[in-house]
């Protein structure tokens, strides 16, 4: 008889442990569906502030765009002698004539470089057979700096 007992409370116990097993894996069940819900949330708000910041950058550039216009207009009515404000032509002022075709053109014409530092670029570019182009040497020597020749090739986006 207490052979039996034994038997009875060992199943019990086997009975006990398999349901105490059964629970904890359906609370890990439930908890592995939770994270599962919450990562696909995370990837549809990832996406979203994705297309968001694409969106951004494209604003940006259009209002770069649009600023680099309203600087290049500005600058063209103080060059060429006009109104700053109505852009008209004041009397007697004289136009710039000179065309740019390369940015060294351009940063000469500003007297943001000078012939000296020039001919010190061209002959390092010679000496070293660099295969950077003029403009990139002119700013790794300091002679000018990068923003100012990307400024410039903003700008003037036709120049070589």
């Amino acid at each position: 008889m207490s052979a039996l007992v034994a038997v009875f409370f060992i199943f019990l116990l086997i009975v006990g442990v398999v349901a105490f097993g059964h629970q904890v894996t359906t609370g890990y069940l439930d908890k592995i569906q939770k994270q599962r819900s919450r990562k696909q949330q995370l990837q549809m708000n990832y996406r979203e502030l994705k297309q968001t910041v694409t969106e951004l950058r494209e604003q940006e550039v259009t209002l770069t765009r649009q600023v680099d216009g309203f600087v290049d207009f500005s600058l063209g009515a103080l060059t060429e002698g006009n109104d700053l404000i109505t852009g008209i032509a004041k009397p007697g002022a004289r136009r710039a004539t000179t065309a740019h075709h390369t940015v060294v053109d351009v940063l000469l014409a500003e007297k943001l470089l000078s012939p000296e530092d020039l001919m010190k670029a061209e002959n390092y570019k010679q000496q070293s057979k660099s295969p950077y182009a003029i403009d990139e040497i002119l700013s790794l020597l300091g002679y000018v700096s990068a923003d100012v020749i990307e400024r410039i090739k903003r700008r003037y986006p036709n120049l070589s």
